[in-house]
């Protein structure tokens, strides 16, 4: 994702995209480490910033509401598709990540207009105008 549109994301949504080390709920002798998004941030491309930033905006939505905050752990493209690890979701948050997930693969991950999952060197979801970037 452009550096722009990776700081407006974090800008925006403080509290997901924290850069706070995390740690292990089930070891807490384990020192707290850096997560791989603080490491490696958003890798994915721009194309899908709008369903970001509208998955961000439910998630912080249902935590103003009373459900728990959720905390990005990773944000990548996989096989074609999003992939948003997170700490923290409810069942309905959950059920909003993977709505998220499930719509990546039908957006172009260059521009956001309607893709389908091709392989061209690997499987990725693009319009036709990007199907060879």
């Amino acid at each position: 994702m452009s550096p722009e549109l990776d700081a407006k994301l974090r800008a925006d949504y403080p509290l997901i995209f924290t850069v706070d080390p995390v740690g292990d709920p089930y070891d807490l002798d384990m020192p707290p480490v850096p997560s791989a998004f603080a490491t490696w941030g958003f890798e994915c491309g721009d194309g899908w910033y709008d369903l970001l930033n509208a998955l961000c905006l439910n998630l912080q939505h249902a935590t103003k509401r009373g459900a728990s905050q959720v905390v990005a752990i990773q944000v990548k493209e996989k096989f074609g598709g999003l992939c948003f690890y997170a700490n923290g979701p409810d069942a309905d948050q959950a059920g909003m990540i993977e709505l998220a997930e499930t719509m990546s693969k039908q957006l172009c991950e260059v521009c956001g207009n309607r893709g389908k999952t091709i392989r061209n060197g690997g499987i990725k979801t693009r319009c036709l105008e990007h199907e060879n970037d």
